[in-house]
């Protein structure tokens, strides 16, 4: 399990998918957290409390619906405990390899509340302050490799030891 890979695919499908809220994305990366502390296990216990506690939610309410969602669309496999002082298991579904599990779209999560989200895109509302490309004292111009809508390269290779 390759951390920083895992958390690049999550946030590839995060930008894909607009039904997630706030709510959500706290709520999945406190479970990661859990997870990384468990050793990436197939399957391992939460406790409602501690994930409210976590992922600064402050109902009940919200964290079973946000849960519930999460297992919806694919991003956990939750099953709830018949006590709500026992915990409950959780999996996590793998983004960091290319397989079937990473490869979900926005479409996934048509059961949601939040369908009536605004969602911006980046790239078509982000202007050029200059056309021209910039040049360095030494009279070289700046390449200029592949970025996203957050300016950041995306090249690295992950696979080398730092």
């Amino acid at each position: 399990m390759n951390y920083i890979r895992h958390l690049r695919g999550f946030f590839d499908r995060l930008q894909d998918d607009a039904n997630m809220t706030a709510y959500h994305i706290s709520l999945y990366l406190a479970i990661f957290n859990l997870w990384n502390m468990n050793r990436f296990r197939e399957q391992f216990e939460v406790n409602r409390m501690d994930l409210m506690s976590l992922s600064r939610i402050g109902s009940a309410h919200t964290y079973s619906r946000c849960m519930k969602q999460l297992n919806d669309w694919g991003y956990i496999k939750y099953s709830a405990s018949s006590n709500r002082y026992q915990v409950s298991k959780v999996s996590c579904a793998r983004f960091d390899t290319t397989g079937s599990t990473a490869n979900h779209t926005a479409s996934d999560t048509t059961s949601g509340t939040a369908n009536s989200t605004l969602f911006i895109n980046s790239k078509e509302n982000s202007k050029e302050k200059q056309s021209h490309p910039k040049v360095f004292k030494n009279g070289r111009e700046k390449n200029k490799r592949n970025s996203n809508s957050l300016h950041v390269n995306t090249d690295k290779d992950y696979s080398e030891p730092l």
